[in-house]
């Protein structure tokens, strides 16, 4: 069980605060359940009500301080994803975001990456879907290891380009 004030990813929420835990906070919520109240850190208008003991509902804790590091440190080591077949590299972008893990994120990320900076590829237009999970696993990413290092969200592109670039 989740403790109030802890984040966690919710897979259809993205990162979240338990602000709350509570008994049917919503009236036509069943009286006897015990609910999380979710904040999204990128929406702060929005509230999620889920379940304690839901098993259908993806939550997962985010990355300590430890884990955060040991990600940054593998992150050239991380592969890119290899695919001509521009559906099947859709397919192997989404398969990858729904496992929803910080290094399947990173390797969306570097993929996309290769894919606009290589002279040879750069004739090839991403595409809106491919721009727009490349953004979704950076957010994602960036507000993980921001809440795991407490370094600011803004800065956390360049502090991880120099971490990398430090581990060369």
């Amino acid at each position: 069980m989740f403790q109030k004030d802890e984040y966690v990813f919710y897979e259809s929420g993205g990162i979240c605060r338990i602000s709350d835990i509570q008994i049917s906070p919503l009236e036509g919520m069943p009286a006897d359940r015990e609910y999380y109240v979710l904040q999204s850190v990128h929406d702060k208008n929005g509230v999620i009500y889920i379940p304690v003991d839901s098993d259908r509902v993806f939550l997962r804790r985010l990355l300590n301080r430890e884990e955060a590091q040991a990600l940054l440190d593998s992150i050239p080591s991380v592969e890119v994803i290899i695919e001509e077949n521009a559906k099947l590299l859709r397919n192997k972008y989404l398969e990858a975001m729904r496992t929803h893990q910080p290094l399947e994120w990173v390797r969306i990320i570097k993929t996309v990456y290769r894919r606009t900076t290589d002279p040879e590829r750069q004739r090839q237009r991403l595409s809106e879907t491919e721009r727009s999970l490349a953004e979704n696993a950076k957010r994602y990413l960036y507000t993980e290891l921001s809440l795991a290092l407490g370094h600011p969200v803004e800065g956390m592109e360049e502090y991880i380009i120099e971490h990398v670039k430090k581990m060369a």
